[in-house]
């Protein structure tokens, strides 16, 4: 009986390879989980059009958060004081120059902070009660990098305020080609500290003048989180590091590196290497890793007592490798068929018998 359980088990894993052959790393599911799925998807796709409008208004929000640098050409209105309008380019040491106040600085603040500057230095010697307001004009170029996991790499021009998503589809989007290249589960703003750019490019080292945002991608990008879709400033770097890679050998179709990602399982990544191999491959698997210290540990389990829950599946870790087993004497029968063709099982038997 256990023997059947066994052949039964193995079938499934087979199937299972089957479904990962024919869609990349899909995996066999029943019918209420496709079901599940395809509402799933449906849900994401309202979610993501509702993020695609919920960054436009924060792209609009932004604006009033940006920070006002040299080259920018002010619009600078006092109410009722049509002789103090002007419109003023930021000098290159962030300084533009009115009517009475004279020279007045105003590089890294925000419009609504030199608008209160303005209604101060006015309203303690000129005016009484002044409105004034204050809006950008002609914004500066401004340089972002974006690195890693994207499919365009590079430094970019940004003019006015943009969000993260915004420069990551500037980049080209997310990069998801083969196994080996995708990108992670998050993505890295780095931001200058008191006024200094923050020096970008492939490979460029995290620095103590630097502060790193980590933005979880899956809450942005599934589950809709428009708060982590961030306003972009000038000399971020937003870099999104590769997923990690599993190597899976022994007996599957197609051994090799598999990315984790999405808290990747054991039988997810035996489906993803094209699921088990009929002929040669055993329902042991064993999982080598190195732990915190560096030292080796072992982990073993049977996939067909994963698949039929009977054992936890195990979750992956960057640089583990997972060996399905290879029985020694599904490897004879293999090798006696190839050898003597026409050979029957039964022969096989009595060929490999001790």
């Amino acid at each position: 009986m256990r023997h059947k359980w066994v052949r039964h088990s193995m079938a499934a894993l087979v199937l299972l390879g089957l479904a990962a052959g024919c869609g990349g790393s899909a995996v066999q599911m029943q019918p209420h989980q496709v079901l599940a799925q395809m509402e799933g998807q449906r849900r994401q796709n309202q979610v993501q059009q509702q993020l695609l409008a919920q960054a436009g208004q924060a792209t609009r929000d932004s604006y009033t958060d940006y920070e006002v640098g040299p080259e920018d050409l002010l619009e600078v209105q006092v109410y009722g004081q049509d002789n103090l309008n002007r419109q003023v380019r930021v000098n290159g040491q962030g300084e533009i120059t009115l009517p009475l106040v004279g020279v007045v600085q105003v590089k890294g603040l925000s419009p609504q902070k030199i608008e209160k500057r303005l209604v101060e230095l006015y309203g303690s010697n000129y005016l009484r009660q002044p409105q004034i307001s204050v809006a950008v004009k002609e914004y500066r170029h401004q340089r972002v990098a974006v690195t890693g996991a994207v499919d365009k790499p590079g430094t970019y021009e940004m003019i006015g305020p943009r969000t993260l998503l915004e420069m990551l589809a500037l980049a080209g989007g997310l990069q998801d080609k083969g196994t080996t290249t995708k990108a992670g589960d998050v993505v890295h703003v780095i931001r200058r500290q008191g006024g200094r750019e923050t020096k970008g490019g492939p490979g460029a080292p995290f620095t103590p003048q630097a502060d790193t945002m980590v933005i979880n991608l899956k809450r942005l990008l599934v589950e809709g989180d428009a708060k982590l879709n961030i306003p972009i400033r000038h000399g971020d770097v937003i870099h999104v590091p590769f997923a990690g890679n599993a190597y899976v050998l022994g007996g599957v179709k197609r051994p090799g590196a598999v990315a984790v990602k999405d808290n990747l399982s054991l039988s997810q990544a035996v489906a993803m290497a094209g699921g088990v191999d009929p002929v040669l491959a055993t329902s042991r698997v064993n999982v080598m890793r190195l732990d915190d210290q560096g030292q080796p540990v072992l982990l073993t389990a049977r996939l067909d007592k994963v698949l039929s829950r009977q054992e936890p599946d195990i979750t992956l870790k960057d640089n583990d490798v997972v060996v399905v087993n290879e029985s020694s004497f599904k490897k004879a029968l293999f090798v006696f068929k190839e050898l003597i063709p026409g050979g029957s099982v039964a022969g096989a038997y009595r060929f490999a018998a001790p």
